[in-house]
């Protein structure tokens, strides 16, 4: 039942092709509106997004009001565009840095997980508990894209990992898909908590768990390689 509202293949192929579209979007979108666009997400993540007003963004901008309302007609149709804008370029960064991975499906798993130790400290977490409170219909809109983007990721990995033999062959790609995307959820929910553990430390445990639950021996083999030599 779960799957089906909220992994179902079905939705996650229409959101991936929104997501696509993002991206696409990123080469055609004005200069000026790209730059206010992450200028706002700077003093969102400094200030908060409830906090921030539309005068302190077309101040530290450079630009006059007039000027930031030819691009949004509010704050919330900003917020919605903002998100939008980053779910895209995450997307993006993602596409790019899997596809200079020449290794196996493990290999893939632990390129994200640089990734998202280099890229995802925390602060994105922190806007989405505040969305989710203050402006609850953005909130929705981001997670239905970060559930998107995730989902599509595992599923990939886990189709790739079941060629090579380096995952069992008896995995469900549907349930273990929902699994995981539960076990990132927790990790990153836990940032916003009032004793938050060391994220990096939080996302190798849950990676190195993950693996060993769909691994072949192979895959056991490799993974153990692989801690071996990072270590």
């Amino acid at each position: 039942m779960f799957w089906h509202k909220s992994c179902s293949e079905g939705k996650q192929k229409k959101r991936f092709l929104v997501i696509m579209f993002l991206i696409s979007a990123l080469s055609r979108m004005d200069t000026e509106k790209i730059k206010i666009f992450f200028a706002s997400l700077e003093l969102f993540k400094e200030f908060g997004v409830k906090s921030v007003t539309m005068d302190q963004i077309s101040q530290y901008c450079g630009i006059s009001k007039k000027t930031l309302y030819k691009y949004v007609d509010n704050k919330l149709d900003l917020l919605h565009q903002v998100f939008e804008l980053t779910a895209g370029h995450m997307a993006n960064e993602l596409h790019e840095n899997l596809t200079q991975v020449s290794g196996n499906a493990i290999d893939q798993l632990f390129a994200l997980e640089k990734f998202a130790e280099k890229n995802l400290r925390g602060a994105e977490d922190r806007l989405l508990a505040q969305l989710v409170q203050y402006y609850p219909e953005v909130a929705q809109k981001v997670k239905n894209h970060r559930q998107t983007i995730v989902c599509a990721i595992t599923r990939k990995n886990l189709e790739q990992g079941m060629r090579e033999g380096f995952y069992r062959d008896d995995i469900n790609i549907d349930f273990i898909t929902i699994l995981y995307y539960g076990h990132i959820l927790a990790v990153h929910e836990t940032v916003v908590g009032k004793d938050m553990p060391n994220l990096d430390e939080l996302r190798k445990a849950s990676l190195r768990y993950h693996i060993r639950g769909i691994a072949s021996l192979q895959g056991l083999e490799y993974l153990n390689q692989r801690i071996h030599s990072d270590d």
